[in-house]
């Protein structure tokens, strides 16, 4: 089972008890997903087009991941006026047309991080990163496989509400610091209200 460098006893046992409930394995479209077909399936979702046989598929085997329940930590880059608005805008309703994959330890998310900082001269000034913690009310399915033990996904569409929103300074290996938002987000108890994209930040009705 591959894990994170620095997970502990206690973890690599919790992280082995996720594989052993997960039956991601079992199904194709879901492994493709995770190993390397996401960025067609999310494209797709997040620009509403007609779902293609392999967009369906995974549609399809999402519905039959066992859930999961509790924290999970993922780190994504959003557009500024996705930032915007966010600020302006708590306690609005957040969906994602695609599928949020997370990590259930903060670790892994942080080290995902990290590879992102290295490269971060290289992404476009009009975007921001966001370091995001799904609490243990936003439904989540359980991804986890040997390759990648602690990987979670909220479904496409869930609402999200942001409980939390504050700004951290991360240090490049250049020695330079750069601004990193941390969201914290809970599921939102107003679905009737017309929800934001959480990349673009426009109204989606």
């Amino acid at each position: 089972m591959t894990t994170p460098s620095g997970t502990g006893p206690a973890d690599r046992e919790r992280l082995a008890t996720l594989v052993r409930r997960s039956n991601a394995g079992l199904h194709t479209a879901i492994h493709d997903f995770v190993d390397s077909g996401h960025r067609h399936i999310n494209h797709a979702l997040r620009q509403a087009l007609p779902p293609d046989a392999i967009v369906q598929r995974f549609l399809d085997e999402l519905q039959l991941m066992d859930d999961y329940a509790g924290t999970s930590y993922r780190v994504w880059t959003i557009s500024r006026d996705g930032l915007s608005t966010l600020q302006r805008a708590q306690g609005q309703p957040f969906i994602d047309l695609g599928a949020l994959c997370a990590f259930v330890l903060p670790g892994h998310a942080a080290e995902w991080a990290t590879r992102a900082n290295a490269v971060g001269a290289h992404r476009d000034e009009d975007t921001q990163q966001v370091f995001s913690i799904f609490d243990e009310t936003v439904p989540q399915k359980n991804l986890s496989t040997g390759q990648c033990a602690d990987l979670v996904a909220v479904p496409p569409g869930v609402p999200l509400v942001l409980k939390a929103l504050r700004v951290v300074a991360v240090e490049l290996p250049a020695g330079a610091n750069r601004e990193c938002i941390v969201a914290h987000f809970a599921r939102a108890e107003w679905p009737s209200l017309p929800p934001y994209d959480l990349y673009s930040g426009r109204l989606l009705r």
